[in-house]
């Protein structure tokens, strides 16, 4: 499956930190910290860590250093493993839902509406105007009907992950993370924090002042 194409690029002449094999499979891992750009982009989303490839096979994964060396557990081979199959059942969703829906229900619609420029004209337009709306609706919800099942499939893999390192483990890893993030953002950000501490204050003042 292609994810973030433009970003597996990016690692061709870099060494990775550390290379996963399995199932013919390759996932090379490198410090997102290296490619400033990327890091910029996916920091400022709260994402720490960046799948890509451009073909299904070979998967460039870029983290955070600093998030890698602390959750490193995440990240093994047994893990990544897990992900990568969700990307493959994710392809495999997405394709199905083109080839089975939405391109025989394209098809059908375009024939739908040249059918409807031999019906009279007073009643061609409303015909094709239908035949658009029904269209239309169909696609939202197959879009949602799509979603539904690579989010299953999501909930389904963190479930596979949580079973493997075990439920206390995986929740103490959880928060972990959190924390990390958190600390990551306050250093990253500490103006912020000043400004809200000033604006406590003042706040404050300004009650003392109206109560006097």
């Amino acid at each position: 499956m292609r994810i973030n194409p433009k970003a597996y690029d990016l690692a061709l002449e870099s060494t990775p930190v550390e290379v996963q094999e399995f199932d013919s499979r390759i996932i090379k891992v490198f410090y997102m910290n290296e490619f400033e750009g990327l890091m910029d982009e996916f920091i400022n989303k709260g994402k720490f860590h960046v799948w890509s490839s451009v073909d299904g096979v070979n998967y460039h994964l870029y983290i955070e250093e600093g998030y890698y060396k602390e959750l490193k557990e995440l990240y093994t081979q047994p893990m990544n493993k897990i992900w990568v199959d969700f990307w493959d059942s994710c392809e495999a969703i997405t394709k199905k839902t083109s080839s089975h829906i939405i391109i025989p229900g394209t098809a059908v619609a375009v024939v739908l509406c040249l059918l409807c420029s031999f019906l009279p004209q007073n009643i061609s337009l409303y015909a094709t105007i239908a035949v658009v709306a029904v269209a239309f609706i169909g696609t939202i919800v197959v879009n949602r009907w799509t979603k539904k099942r690579i989010y299953d499939e999501n909930v389904k893999s963190v479930g596979l992950i949580k079973k493997h390192l075990g439920e206390n483990k995986f929740d103490k890893l959880l928060e972990k993370q959190k924390e990390y993030m958190d600390n990551y953002y306050d250093s990253l950000y500490p103006d912020d924090e000043e400004d809200e501490v000033e604006e406590s204050t003042s706040n404050s003042n300004e009650e003392e002042k109206s109560e006097e």
